[in-house]
């Protein structure tokens, strides 16, 4: 058919049932290392994303959880100092009040001192 020139060697084509094993061992791979390699980034990506959304969500309902605790404990400290205000108010009496009170109690104590010191 043609001629070769020299130093040309003659190439093979390869035949059809070359070609259809070539295509056979292709086949039996199922992915090629560029598909894994591409799956394996891919398949991370989503996972580090799921986790940042999961731990974000966790983050938020934390905070307002605090939230709510710390509005909370207020409202109750509110009520305990109001309570206390009340109290003192009404069950305490004033300095005035306390000096009388001294005084009506020293002097019933100054007679009972007396009256035990008539008895001797």
């Amino acid at each position: 058919m043609f001629a070769l020139r020299s130093g040309q060697t003659r190439r093979s084509v390869p035949t059809v049932n070359q070609k259809t094993e070539k295509m056979s061992e292709n086949n039996n791979k199922i992915f090629s290392k560029v598909q894994v390699f591409q799956f394996l980034i891919t398949f991370f990506i989503t996972a580090f994303g799921i986790l940042t959304a999961y731990y974000t969500t966790i983050a938020g309902i934390r905070l307002d959880l605090a939230r709510k605790a710390e509005s909370q404990f207020v409202n109750e400290l509110d009520k305990r100092l109001s309570n206390l205000e009340l109290l003192l108010n009404q069950n305490f009496m004033s300095k005035k009040e306390f000096f009388e009170m001294k005084e009506q109690i020293n002097q019933r104590l100054l007679k009972i001192e007396i009256k035990l010191e008539g008895q001797k």
